[in-house]
């Protein structure tokens, strides 16, 4: 049985737009996070992918088709950016916290977030652990430490897809790359593929882990 006043929707209906706003509002006029359906973002894509692929016979159903699917993806964009806030407003004060101990609050705010949420908050735990790492490294004056995270900066690779044409060039890791032409795929070290990303010759490509 749902909890009194919250939204429902039913899982073999469309996600409207009604909807999305009322759990907006809902999520902004609260400081904790409410426990959402636990496949809102599935669903809401789900939907947007049925209105880009229905058939549309005149150019009106073509227009309202997109203006729909602007509105939907701003609705649940409001709604991902405003649960985002709390989330990373929860860990920044956890990280000035020296205790280890989970309050219940922060053990209820991580059984409301939903999958994807999930996978979002542990990117940003990793950059949590990675700061620690480095501030206790200065604080107990120890270089090689520093060392040591510097030379896997520097061994990293990332494998990115061109996007536009490049000519040889040479890495950090004095090895020559290339040429390359759109489409080619290419695993080079971190700090040339990001610079060469941040210029728009590449993209990296995304390598989800379990």
């Amino acid at each position: 049985m749902e909890p009194t006043g919250r939204p429902v929707h039913k899982d073999d209906s469309p996600i409207s737009l009604k909807y999305l706003c009322t759990l907006l509002i809902k999520e902004i006029n609260t400081d904790s996070l409410q426990d959402l359906p636990v496949n809102i973002y599935h669903d809401v894509t789900t939907h947007i992918e049925t209105l880009r692929g229905s058939s549309k016979e005149y150019a009106a159903e073509e227009l309202i088709a997109k203006a729909q699917i602007e509105l939907l993806f701003s609705a649940i964009r409001l709604l991902f950016e405003a649960r985002y806030a709390k989330i990373e407003a929860s860990l920044k004060a956890d990280f000035r916290d020296t205790q280890n101990n989970e309050s219940e609050s922060e053990i209820m705010q991580y059984s409301n977030m939903t999958k994807e949420e999930k996978f979002v908050m542990d990117g940003s735990l990793e950059t949590k652990k990675r700061i620690e790492m480095v501030l206790s490294a200065v604080l107990s004056g120890r270089p090689v430490v520093l060392e040591k995270i510097s030379n896997m900066l520097s061994g990293k690779r990332i494998p990115v897809r061109f996007i536009k044409a490049i000519d040889r060039f040479m890495g950090i890791d004095m090895v020559t790359y290339g040429p390359y032409v759109e489409e080619d795929i290419a695993l080079l070290p971190s700090e040339n593929a990001r610079a060469l990303a941040q210029n728009g010759f590449v993209e990296e490509i995304q390598i989800l882990t379990p």
